[in-house]
């Protein structure tokens, strides 16, 4: 067999391989409020993304980014102005319509939902969503010196100037997390394709 005909057929294989590959990711994403991942190791994926398009979008400098696995929390670390950081990643969706709506979506039939989130409950889910990771009940491989929050939402209502109008003059105290930040899906046209608009957090214990 010629060395020509050896290579095309592999490069033919890894082709084939790749989209095999690629078919099986696409097929496990979520059809709803974001093409997000539904299984691991994809999902891990995901949020390993999320952090890393949130650091650039808030022009943060960092090296050394991964994920962690199950050794979380936090999720993912990186080496940010030379001292060793913890990542945490989560999701700020609407449950009940998130669920609805990817159920109608696969049965094609029925409707799909769009929460409208008012002021009021959007702030409590975020004060929740900000307790719960402030107060980790098994941190492991600290202590970090920063401790940095991304909370991901592709809430079709939760636009970045909706976002900034809610958040308004409003703090959010932690003890742990010393960085926080909402980051939105792809925005095409926008300054940068994946915003992240910071939170302000104030220490407990300056509140106190």
């Amino acid at each position: 067999m010629r060395a020509g005909t050896s290579l095309g057929r592999l490069a033919v294989e890894d082709e084939n391989e790749v989209s095999q590959e690629l078919l099986v990711y696409v097929d496990q994403l979520r059809p709803f409020q974001g093409a997000r991942s539904t299984k691991r190791p994809y999902r891990d994926r995901d949020e390993l993304d999320d952090a890393e398009r949130t650091l650039e979008a808030a022009g943060i400098q960092f090296t050394g980014l991964q994920y962690r696995g199950n050794q979380d929390p936090p999720d993912c670390e990186a080496i940010i102005e030379g001292v060793r950081c913890g990542i945490e990643v989560t999701e700020l969706a609407h449950e009940r319509a998130l669920r609805a709506s990817i159920k109608a979506t696969r049965a094609k039939e029925g409707f799909v939902r769009y929460h409208e989130w008012t002021r009021e409950e959007f702030l409590t889910e975020l004060r929740e969503r900000i307790a719960e990771k402030d107060s980790p009940t098994d941190l492991k491989d600290g202590p970090y010196e920063r401790y940095l929050l991304v909370i991901w939402t592709g809430e079709m209502h939760l636009t970045q100037e909706v976002i900034r109008a809610y958040l308004d003059g409003i703090t959010f105290p932690s003890s742990l997390i010393t960085d926080a930040f909402i980051s939105l899906d792809y925005h095409p046209g926008s300054d940068n394709p994946y915003p992240a608009i910071p939170l302000d957090i104030v220490g407990k214990a300056l509140t106190e």
